[in-house]
């Protein structure tokens, strides 16, 4: 790939380090937004990476858009909205689990980019995270408020979307906004662990209960259920989930190989 403003590192065979990397703030631009995509397609290749994480080369997570490209009318605002969605979408269908570590402020994009990963970690103190969009008149319209609602629940997400609250990593835990809010100098050893632990599970087995998840978020119970009873019969013919119910009676911990 080609990419400008990202930088995508193989940690190790499981782990791939997705870097945003647009100084000063990682402002999003139509630049931004084509890389963001092709990343997002190029980690969603089975087998690509058992985990990514997704964080900042710079002192903020994200803080949002440019808003010069508002100068450039509407049309081209309603097609820089549907790309940046479209993008953002891809990001949370990545069928392995996705990981966001912000050092610093996640607002108005950066939050939409964080609420698309699976797990989102903070750091406490200054760092803030929100939609704060109509304190400017407009919308967080990335998903915003869609995933915010189906983050933190309806009550919470009109508080956050309406008033353009921006919180600290303290009450973003509280709400259920972010996964875990740690010491900034302890967020890469939090963010490692949890990697480390995803990495080891395995991974048809986890990117199939991600698609349960979110497939059954977007549907009725019974379609659900039915769902679920699709993935489960798929997984149950993996090396890996005979693998685990091997290991469990011979007492002994399992090797999954991922496939």
């Amino acid at each position: 790939m080609d990419l400008e403003h990202i930088r995508v590192e193989r940690r190790d065979e499981h782990i791939t380090d997705v870097v945003l990397d647009r100084p000063p703030v990682n402002a999003l631009d139509e630049q931004f937004i084509a890389e963001l995509d092709e990343v997002a397609g190029h980690l969603a290749d089975e087998g690509r990476a058992r985990v990514v994480v997704l964080s900042s080369a710079h002192d903020a997570f994200m803080v949002g858009a440019d808003l010069h490209m508002m100068d450039r009318g509407w049309d081209h605002v309603r097609s820089m909205i549907q790309s940046f969605q479209r993008a953002v979408n891809r990001w949370e269908q990545i069928p392995s689990p996705t990981i966001a570590l912000l050092s610093g402020h996640a607002l108005g994009a950066g939050c939409e980019l964080a609420l698309a990963c699976d797990w989102r970690i903070m750091a406490e103190g200054r760092p803030r995270i929100g939609l704060p969009e109509v304190l400017r008149g407009l919308i967080a319209a990335g998903g915003g408020t869609q995933r915010m609602a189906r983050t933190v629940g309806r009550a919470k997400a009109l508080d956050m979307c309406m008033r353009g609250r921006m919180i600290s990593a303290a009450e973003a835990e509280r709400i259920g906004l972010v996964s875990e809010a740690c010491a900034p100098d302890e967020l890469s050893a939090r963010g490692d662990a949890l990697a480390a632990e995803l990495a080891a599970l395995p991974p048809l087995t986890v990117a199939a209960i991600k698609r349960c998840i979110l497939q059954g978020l977007d549907t009725d119970l019974a379609a659900g259920l039915q769902i679920e009873e699709t993935e489960m019969v798929a997984v149950g013919e993996t090396h890996d989930a005979k693998e685990g119910v091997q290991s469990f009676l011979q007492k002994r911990e399992p090797r999954f190989e991922g496939r």
